[in-house]
């Protein structure tokens, strides 16, 4: 059973200026280059949520607790008056090199995602209703815990999939609103508490205090399974807070699997110290080179093809050209066998024949992930990277089947999501 309620949400003061400058990108999306960018505006809520990596985990906790404090008593932060559950709308459009990542039949000019924003009793993932599908980073989790007791703050909801296939939920929210999406029409009855854009993409939030719409949402969510999306590290942090300091709720978006506007792209990996003679050894022995040459529709097209279900495929660019390798069946077969599982073999082949055996030192700095192809010839060519390897994307399927029916995990940033939730649209406050 999955129990839901409303909460008081903390928002940027609808009477800051140019709110557009005090958002930023959810915490373990954001790099050097880009923390420099938001950090140069002293009220932007990445001084709250966002450890600068030139400054230990500790120091960061103390910094953000202080920040937090005065973005209260200077009133860039304010507390809604009443509880409530809230909309959350992300209208979108996808550069070229993202939208080549993404099955053409879903490929659109404007996308509009919508969420449902409650708290939600937190349990350990797989003793109930909520389950993830992405092992994570200890040591990222134990800083999200520590961040989060100190500030007593949510500071960004964990976004997570439910399944109703009526649309029950989104056809309510939409004729609340007055508008189908991709449109959107603003009504003067009902203006959004928020209404800011990041990096192109437009964040809008709505609030909900109906006592009768808020409690058929309840009723309709009571049966549904979770299934986290976006938000591992908060949610692992999150039971951690309940088990170890009684915090029961946290924040949470649900968004309906069907919902057209709900992307599933790959995360690349780009390695930075790396003996690449060995490198050549490995994918000599697991892998075929089934296509060399210059980026283009050619090597899509090759790296995309799948013969069948054990049909394992990696790009590869180490600076020179690119390459398209195809994992030798028996051996595929066998890491199957061995692990008892038959989706993502492509990050699971890579992580265990490759990375994790190769990779000089700890992963979680020397893997970079990237969104796109082009960041990823970016990291080689200009940034230090030795190589990049390339995934294709996973199917909602095939993240479903892993959560529900294998009941396994896969490797850290194996699924990017999008939309991405923002920093800054809607927080929450569970101690004073």
């Amino acid at each position: 059973m999955v129990t839901i309620k409303p909460f008081k949400s903390t928002i940027l003061n609808p009477e800051m200026p140019d709110r557009d400058r005090l958002v930023c990108p959810v915490y373990d999306t954001i790099d050097e280059t880009e923390y420099a960018r938001y950090g140069n505006e002293s009220n932007n809520v990445i001084h709250i949520t966002t450890r600068n990596t030139s400054i230990e985990s500790r120091e960061f906790v103390d910094l953000s607790t202080r920040n937090l404090k005065r973005f209260f008593e200077d009133g860039v932060l304010v507390e809604r008056d009443e509880p409530g559950f809230y909309i959350y709308g992300i209208r979108f459009s996808l550069p070229d090199d993202i939208q080549g990542q993404i099955p053409e039949a879903a490929r659109r000019d404007v996308y509009f995602a919508f969420g449902l924003v409650a708290l939600v009793q937190v349990e350990g993932l797989g003793e109930g209703s909520i389950v993830g599908h992405e092992r994570i980073f200890e040591k990222h989790t134990h800083e999200r815990y520590e961040v989060m007791k100190a500030s007593g703050m949510n500071f960004a909801p964990i976004v997570a999939e439910y399944n109703m296939p009526g649309h029950d939920i989104n056809n309510m929210l939409e004729e609340y609103l007055g508008f189908k999406r991709p449109d959107l029409v603003i009504s003067e009855d009902r203006p959004p508490l928020v209404d800011v854009s990041l990096k192109g993409i437009r964040h809008l939030l709505w609030e909900i205090t109906d006592p009768g719409m808020v409690g058929k949402i309840q009723a309709m969510m009571t049966d549904e399974n979770v299934l986290i999306l976006d938000g591992h590290h908060r949610y692992n942090a999150a039971n951690e807070l309940r088990l170890r300091d009684g915090v029961e709720y946290t924040m949470m978006m649900f968004m309906e699997g069907g919902d057209r506007a709900l992307l599933l792209l790959p995360w690349h990996r780009c390695v930075r110290r790396v003996d690449m003679d060995r490198v050549g050894s490995q994918v000599e022995r697991y892998y075929d080179v089934v296509w060399k040459g210059a980026l283009g529709e050619e090597f899509y097209g090759v790296l995309s093809a799948k013969d069948d279900a054990l049909d394992v495929r990696i790009g590869m660019y180490d600076g020179t050209e690119f390459s398209v390798l195809r994992a030798h069946g028996d051996e595929v077969e066998r890491l199957a066998e061995s692990l008892d599982e038959q989706v993502g073999l492509d990050y699971i082949s890579l992580n265990e024949w490759v990375i994790d055996p190769l990779a000089d030192g700890d992963n979680v700095d020397n893997v970079g992930f990237v969104d796109s192809v082009a960041e990823a010839v970016h990291k080689v060519d200009e940034q230090g990277f030795k190589v990049a390897f390339l995934v294709r994307p996973l199917e909602i399927g095939d993240v479903e089947y892993k959560a529900h029916t294998e009941l396994k995990n896969f490797p850290q940033k194996s699924t990017l999501f999008l939309p991405k939730v923002a920093e800054g649209i809607l927080m929450r406050r569970f101690r004073e």
